[in-house]
């Protein structure tokens, strides 16, 4: 190959802007995703309808209730994005889109930052349990390994960073 010559394929056989063919555990991570953020929403829309057969399905008391009716306008933000940006994720995961990465870094930091809000300013520990503390946690650490799974799709080539034109 001369100088002026331009590369037509990559090291690993791809051609430019070619997109890697995407793993098994792809599609299993973005329907998991979708199913496991499609739980946040519908507790979401029940907890801001202020929905009482919905607390007291969860054995939620007046003081529970009234942590959700009171739910000030600034951690509302964060939890809206969180779980508006959830589901965004798995889309965009299984459409393969590079987005998907900041989606995903999206809703691990609304969370981060709602979570910092609603425990330190909020008493939700104290409000809510050590269940659902344990639980926010954990949906935490889920947002955060979503977020690692997207970036390492994203570099291997599996996402793809622009659309596909049809042939």
């Amino acid at each position: 190959m001369s100088a002026g010559d331009v590369p037509t394929a990559r090291a690993d056989g791809r051609r430019w802007g070619e997109a890697a063919r995407p793993p098994w555990h792809l599609w299993v991570v973005g329907v998991l995703t979708l199913l496991i953020t499609s739980v946040g929403v519908v507790d979401f829309v029940a907890a801001r309808s202020v929905s009482q057969e919905y607390f007291d399905s969860l054995g939620y008391g007046a003081e529970q209730v009234a942590y959700f009716r009171t739910y000030p306008w600034l951690p509302l933000i964060f939890w809206a994005a969180n779980i508006a940006l959830g589901p965004v994720t798995g889309v965009l995961l299984l459409l393969r889109h590079a987005w998907a990465v900041w989606s995903a870094v999206g809703a691990f930091v609304s969370d981060v930052v709602l979570c910092a809000m609603s425990f330190g300013f909020m008493d939700r520990l104290g409000v809510l349990g050590p269940r659902l503390a344990t639980q926010d946690l954990v949906v935490l650490l889920l947002f955060g390994l979503l977020a690692l799974y997207c970036r390492r799709m994203s570099r291997r080539g599996v996402l793809r960073r622009r659309s596909v034109s049809p042939a």
